[in-house]
This record gives C-alpha cells, structure tokens and sequence, in this order.
C-alpha cells in the first residue's frame, strides 16, 4: 500500500513540475534551431539562424529567420517543449499504474481511505 501511495505522490509532483514548467513562458514542440550561411551574391559570411519545425508553427509556414539575440529565448522554449513531452509520458505512465492498481482494489474489494486522490 506504500507504493501505491508513493505513486500518488510522486504523480502529484510531477504534475506540480510540468505546470511549473509550462508558466514559465512560450512553449516549442518538434523544433529545433539551424544557422544558415547566405548564399548567392551575399557580401557577409555571417550565419543567420532558423527555427525549423516538422509541422507549421507561424503563419503555415515551417522555418523561420530569426535573431541573434533571439537564440537564447528560441532554445529556452525548445528544452520546456522537450522537458513537457518527457513529463507528460511519465505523468501517463503514472496514471496507467495508478488505474491498474485501482482495478486490482476494486476486483477484491479492499476499502482504501481516499487520501490524495482528486
């Protein structure tokens, strides 16, 4: 019975952690950022960046040029999008466990005090 509170504990801390993670500011799925040296008639050699997605992020569009000083901001975002993804499969994993057990109670019929459970 310890584990299956421990697992409750553990889902509602997961839980605080990806709510946590998803205030702190925009959020990025499937993205990554590549620098793209100019081509043709350019006079710099200077990389411009791009955020690229596998799906169409802004205006249907899949890449998109950004600034320098916008890199921080961009690979903030990308790593609370992958951190998110993480949570979420171990939050379902959880939950998984957690329905696996209460099936388990509710056959044998065992009386569990309601504690932690919303």
């Amino acid at each position: 019975m310890t584990r299956y509170f421990a697992l409750l504990k553990n889902l509602e801390a997961l839980e605080a952690e990806r709510n946590r993670i998803s205030n702190e500011g925009d959020i990025l799925f499937d993205c990554w950022l590549a620098p793209s040296k100019p081509g043709g008639t350019a006079r710099t050699g200077k990389a411009h960046w791009q955020l690229r997605s596998r799906k169409a992020q802004s205006a249907g569009k899949k890449s998109k040029y950004i600034k320098a000083s916008e890199v921080g901001q961009y690979e903030a975002a990308i790593d609370r999008g992958k951190t998110l993804r993480q949570l979420d499969k171990k939050i379902e994993l959880l939950r998984k466990r957690i329905e696996q057990i209460d099936a388990i109670i509710a056959s044998t019929e065992i009386v569990m005090p309601d504690v932690g459970r919303t």
